[in-house]
């Protein structure tokens, strides 16, 4: 039963990131993952905290949530090297941060994990789908990967 509540969570977190619009949104996930203990339900934690950051008023306070999710998110790709799933949280929070963070230094690697692993993971073919058009939708994305995503949209 735990399984089922766990996956119905991190279900939630995946359909809403990174559609992601007030501090209260934020907080909401950070409270619903905050006992989950799946590898990847961790990851959307540490990509809320990047959330919350974005949305709290006092630049020392941001800049705590910043730290928090990138140490957090980094560890984890780490420790799961070929996880997609997190590496597209980290795709996507990469060309979201402001610049002066200094924190795109995996942008490549990360997109090259991905678009080389999306097709053989277990992850379901409407969420493929839902993280590659996200992967459009990214600020800094160039139009070499906005290529490539296309043509794994159109192989999927």
């Amino acid at each position: 039963m735990l399984n089922t509540f766990s996956a119905s969570v991190l279900d939630k977190v995946r359909n809403h990131f990174p559609e992601i619009n007030s501090l209260e949104e934020a907080e909401f996930y950070l409270k619903l993952l905050e006992n989950e203990k799946s590898p990847e339900s961790q990851a959307y934690y540490a990509a809320m905290l990047f959330m919350k950051s974005k949305y709290v008023k006092f630049p020392l306070t941001k800049y705590k949530y910043f730290k928090k999710g990138k140490s957090g998110l980094d560890q984890l790709i780490q420790d799961n090297k070929t996880n997609v799933e997190m590496r597209y949280l980290r795709f996507v929070s990469q060309n979201e941060m402001p610049n002066f963070l200094n924190y795109n230094s995996n942008i490549q690697e990360d997109f090259l994990v991905i678009t080389k692993g999306i097709e053989k993971s277990d992850l379901n073919w409407d969420f493929k789908h839902k993280m590659l058009k996200n992967m459009l939708l990214v600020k800094n994305v160039t139009v070499d990967q906005t290529t490539q995503i296309k043509l794994l949209l159109n192989k999927l």
